[in-house]
């Protein structure tokens, strides 16, 4: 089938997160699966799908073991008929400490024709640093744009899995979107394929899920707090039996495997508690609602099957045609991305969705990091009257010129407060000269607590906005007052910035993320995004691990037991 060369919705589009496809966009890829298993079952013609272009090139780079995503995708490529190449990272030059940008350039000048590499990785935001450094690499070449599709990454998400998933759900309620009720159980933390489900049910117009699973293998509270943060009515059990002691029990279960062996001794000493907490049991069955599903990813650890194999016969049984499934929903998305799908799509939306928590990803710009300061950092205007009061209000010894920090970790304890000025003076190079100290402020009914710090003879005139960027990253809600002949001369109000990148002191503290030392993707900057409007949090850009203002910066001040990701 020709394909227009007029601009395509989707062609050399990302699949990073499920949110890189809006929910009409995720509908539209539904409603085009539901044609083609209809097809494939009435025998018509499947031309209309079949992108049938030789010079395409799919690339399945998997660097963890796979059969059903590997191999779905190989085939749902072979269907269109393109070139399918099996990258096998055990052999290749990533054995030689090569980077997977150098990798994915070298393979984008092997195809005439446009190029999608499916990933799978232990390392988190792959896809999305590649999104952007593969996009200039190949703009600037004149190459065909590269699609990414995250096979998986680490235990952050596995979108196309959650595709698939979302059409079974669909298919199972016989199109019904206006509500969903869900039962997810077994590891949550580490399973990805229910990470992806918080931004994947958001289909639904009502969506109430039921956690099912012990402490230790709870879903990451990012994750439900966007849960709720999206409206969903979230329940949480810790264990089956709990469970179906309740009455309200739903008609759609998503288990997933149990990953235990990355939880370390004390939990793999509990393995056999944990494993019957969310293990099904033949007395269930009777307490189980008329026309329930249950559904998993796959693989079963056959040694400890959560969903044991006397399931199989079954009608509870879903996961079979669920799997099936991921093989018509790949070649549906392989069609969209490669410019044969779309050209009937139309959005209902007039304007984008806005998503708490998890910001529109931008290219980093190319200016200096100088550029949009204005926005959070604001000159406080002064009348010749106003008094100088501040270093009187909290017992500072006053300067004749330099500059005072005030307000500094507003609201956090007297510890982190200390720790806060040790950093910033460290990472300013504002040395130990002067006076720093915590006061109790008298405006707060609580009496919070609030940090300054005084440092005599500082030319602020050889201070840039990068440098008033760099303390606002650090010290979001403070003030700095620069003294000049024992009067203020100037004055700034720092508010939370929307992005902190470019600066060499930071790093994402996920050690699993794309941008982390030590999995040796030396080209890729940290870069972070505020978590929402009124949030005083960031998402890393790749891995989107949440981080406090302050755990973005490298200062040996903080222990690494600080951080929670």
């Amino acid at each position: 089938m020709e394909i227009s060369t007029r601009e395509h919705q989707f062609k050399g589009r990302t699949l990073a997160i499920v949110n890189d496809l809006t929910l009409d966009e995720q509908w539209y890829l539904y409603q085009k699966v539901r044609e083609l298993k209809e097809a494939v079952k009435s025998g018509g013609n499947l031309d209309q799908f079949r992108l049938r272009n030789p010079e395409f090139a799919v690339y399945t780079i998997f660097m963890e073991d796979s059969t059903r995503t590997k191999e779905s995708f190989r085939n749902a490529a072979e269907f269109h008929g393109m070139k399918v190449n099996v990258f096998d990272a055990k052999t290749s030059s990533f054995q030689k400490n090569e980077t997977i940008t150098d990798t994915i350039k070298m393979l984008c000048g092997y195809s005439i024709g446009q190029s999608i590499f499916v990933i799978r990785s232990k390392i988190e935001g792959v896809c999305r640093w590649l999104e952007e450094a593969i996009g200039e690499y190949t703009r600037s070449r004149g190459y065909p744009p590269a699609s990414f599709i995250n096979a998986g990454d680490g235990r952050h998400e596995h979108p196309s899995q959650e595709l698939l998933d979302e059409f079974s759900f669909l298919e199972h309620k016989g199109w019904d979107r206006e509500s969903i009720h869900l039962a997810l159980l077994g590891d949550l933390f580490h399973g990805r394929t229910v990470h992806s489900k918080v931004d994947g049910l958001r289909l639904y117009g009502q969506v109430d899920v039921d956690l099912i699973a012990p402490a230790e293998l709870a879903l990451p509270k990012m994750y439900e707090e966007r849960m709720v943060a999206f409206g969903f009515h979230v329940r949480k059990f810790a264990s089956i039996e709990e469970y179906l002691a309740q009455s309200k029990v739903a008609k759609i279960w998503y288990f997933t495997r149990l990953q235990l062996e990355r939880m370390g001794e004390k939990v793999l000493d509990k393995s056999p508690q944990l494993r019957k907490a969310v293990t099904f049991q033949r007395e269930f069955v009777g307490k189980l609602p008329p026309g329930t599903r249950f559904f998993h990813p796959l693989p079963r650890d056959a040694r400890h099957p959560t969903l044991p194999f006397w399931l199989d016969n079954t009608e509870l049984n879903g996961w079979d045609q669920q799997s099936q499934n991921g093989y018509f929903t790949r070649i549906i998305l392989l069609g969209m991305f490669g410019g044969l799908l779309g050209g009937d799509f139309r959005s209902a939306l007039a304007t984008p969705q806005e998503l708490p928590m998890r910001p529109k990803v931008r290219p980093s710009p190319d200016s200096s990091p100088i550029r949009d300061a204005v926005d959070f950092i604001t000159e406080v205007k002064r009348s010749d009257e106003a008094e100088d009061s501040s270093s009187t209000e909290v017992g500072l010894v006053p300067l004749r010129s330099g500059i005072i920090i005030e307000n500094l970790g507003a609201g956090q304890s007297v510890e982190r407060i200390w720790g806060l000025m040790h950093m910033v003076r460290g990472i300013l190079g504002l040395g130990d000269i002067g006076g720093q100290g915590v006061y109790r402020s008298a405006e707060r009914p609580s009496g919070e607590a609030r940090g300054y710090i005084s440092v005599p003879e500082v030319d602020i005139n050889g201070w840039d906005r990068r440098m008033l960027k760099k303390l606002t990253a650090m010290a979001p809600g403070s003030r700095l007052k620069v003294m000049e002949d024992g009067h203020i001369s100037t004055e700034y109000c720092l508010s939370v910035p929307p992005r902190i990148y470019n600066f060499p002191d930071i790093s994402c503290k996920n050690t699993a993320c794309v941008s982390h030392s030590s999995n040796g993707q030396h080209e890729v900057p940290p870069y972070f995004h505020r978590a929402g409007q009124q949030s005083w949090a960031f998402l890393c850009k790749y891995c989107e691990s949440m981080h406090d203002f302050w755990q973005i910066w490298d200062y040996k001040y903080y222990e690494a037991s600080d951080f929670t990701i």
